[in-house]
């Protein structure tokens, strides 16, 4: 009976993942065939053509997209990691008035759907002046997810070590840099990876700050493919690969670190 459950939980596992992979499978054949029709799922390697990736990427309004994509992901990760890790060491280790309920408030905002947000955030960048700017696409990047997974994190560092620097008189930000940091690697490349991945596929906040072509990132440009060539499948889709593929690579390149930080800035605390 139990040989029954095992081989019947990984038969059911395994029809789980086929059902996850298919859609990625549907785009990369679709992406390399030229079809009109969605459902033509017939497939031939003599008939396999670069056409579409050869298309997009000869599309300078479709590079800058890419480039743009690529600028707002780096320095959203960046800048979050920064402010995160500042804020989560402070938070964890620096005792003064108000910490825990001041973290309360904090932890509460993420409670707060983005989407409420979005026309005072507008408001506000707007009144700066930052419309059409990298300014107002990277600024609101961190959250109080990432400020709470550096603090659960840095607790599990040794108050000890911190006192053994103090007394050797380095500052927090020294021991913050040269004690804690080296000790929740883990934690930041997971930050990191949950940040790239959702800065790089954001799309309502850019499509409503940006209204010139110069300033818009990769999601949008799905958006534009399908309004000038609406009837090529095929180049939807190979738009849709290369916007699927930078995450999925810088993924795999943090994927032996991301689920020692998912434990490591778990529940603790």
């Amino acid at each position: 009976m139990k040989k029954i459950t095992y081989y019947a939980g990984n038969i059911f596992l395994l029809f789980v993942a086929l059902l996850c992979v298919l859609p990625f499978l549907y785009m990369m054949i679709m992406s390399l065939k030229s079809t009109i029709n969605a459902y033509d799922f017939r497939f031939s390697f003599s008939a396999v053509t670069f056409e579409h990736y050869e298309k997009i990427l000869s599309n300078s309004t479709f590079i800058r997209y890419f480039l743009n994509s690529v600028i707002v992901a780096a320095a959203g990760v960046a800048l979050t990691l920064f402010t995160s890790c500042t804020a989560g060491y402070a938070f964890a280790k620096l005792k003064f008035k108000g910490n825990d309920r001041i973290f309360l408030l904090l932890i509460l905002t993420m409670l707060v759907p983005s989407e409420i947000i979005l026309v005072p955030l507008y408001l506000i960048v707007r009144g700066f002046g930052w419309a059409n700017t990298f300014k107002a696409l990277i600024l609101p990047l961190p959250t109080a997810f990432g400020v709470f997974i550096m603090r659960q994190a840095i607790l599990s560092v040794p108050n000890e070590l911190i006192d053994s620097a103090k007394i050797d008189g380095a500052s927090d930000f020294r021991i913050l840099r040269c004690v804690v940091l080296p000790l929740v690697k883990s934690a930041m490349l997971t930050l990191a990876i949950f940040t790239f991945i959702g800065a790089w596929n954001n799309f309502t906040w850019p499509l409503i700050i940006t209204t010139k072509d110069y300033m818009r990132t990769l999601p949008l440009a799905l958006t534009s493919m399908q309004t000038q060539y609406d009837v090529d499948v095929g180049l939807t889709m190979a738009c849709s690969a290369v916007a699927f593929l930078p995450p999925f690579i810088f993924y795999l390149l943090l994927q032996s670190k991301f689920e020692a930080g998912v434990a490591l800035s778990g529940m603790k605390g």
